[in-house]
């Protein structure tokens, strides 16, 4: 390893530390009472998501759904019907005001919104046991964030999303999955791209983005020593299902099978319809 390949590791391993963390979330808080912004949702009222736009944004996050239909690069599994995709509860769709506060929140440095977008994961962690039929304790493994987006936005936006308690029954097991040494850039210019590719293709494409840690290791020697929980991943965004095929790849060479996922918001393509809804009959 050069120099520069050196000094870059560094610097991924100096913006991932509790401290640079903290300094980060104080910044931005800070910056928010100092210069306070309009509403990302109407932009002419102040605040984070003013009054007249949280119940509209709040609706569309009220009932969480099963979104694993038209995600075609999930890892599958199999059961009695034959090979199906693993199973994902979503609080939203992505469109309309959730997209809108979703994209200010990671994109537009406007982390505040992040408190009108936890409750709708709370809902859709709650709902788990009634749309995937799992019972708990649950843990959570969240996506981890790249160095490379926590330097470009100076937020992790999943890590914001569970912040605070859990609902009852859930933990949250973060470090158990860390992103692989970045690829040469032709390379992760192919393993982005899902144009023309076919589902199982989409499946493998980055299939070895994340890789395993010792704390996967030491926490699941733990459990076994006592009563082994159910494991969920949890992402901001599932689009293909690509990112959570990695996890799920990455889960697996650790020695852990898990039994589905969880994620703020949807991109249902065209003509995906039909999804389950809670208390949809």
């Amino acid at each position: 390893m050069d120099t520069r390949q050196r000094l870059a590791t560094l610097l991924d391993s100096a913006v991932h530390t509790r401290t640079a963390r903290s300094l980060a979330s104080a910044s931005r808080e800070l910056t928010g009472l100092l210069l306070p912004s309009l509403c990302v949702l109407c932009g002419e009222r102040d605040g984070a998501v003013c009054p007249e736009c949280a119940p509209g944004l709040a609706a569309e996050t009220r009932q969480p759904f099963r979104a694993e239909r038209g995600a075609a690069a999930l890892p599958l599994r199999f059961i009695e019907q034959g090979p199906a995709p693993v199973p994902v509860v979503a609080a939203a769709r992505y469109g309309a005001e959730a997209s809108r506060a979703l994209l200010a929140f990671k994109d537009h440095g406007r982390s505040s919104v992040a408190r009108f977008l936890r409750p709708a994961v709370y809902r859709a962690l709650e709902a788990v046991p009634e749309l995937l039929g799992l019972t708990g304790p649950f843990t959570l493994v969240p996506v981890p964030g790249s160095a490379a987006g926590f330097r470009r936005r100076g937020i992790d936006p999943v890590e914001e999303l569970l912040r605070g308690p859990l609902p009852r029954g859930w933990m949250a097991a973060r470090g158990w999955v860390s992103h692989r040494r970045p690829s040469p850039p032709a390379v992760v210019r192919q393993r982005t791209s899902h144009a023309g590719t076919g589902s199982r293709q989409r499946r493998s494409v980055a299939r070895d983005r994340f890789r395993p840690t010792h704390r996967l290791t030491a926490g699941f020697v733990g459990s076994a020593r006592r009563e082994r929980p159910t494991v969920v991943v949890f992402d901001d965004v599932m689009t293909t299902g690509s990112t959570l095929s990695a996890m799920w790849r990455a889960l697996e060479l650790g020695g852990i099978s898990p039994a589905g996922a969880v994620v703020l918001a949807s991109v249902a393509p065209p003509g995906a319809v039909g999804d389950e809804g809670l208390n949809s009959g």
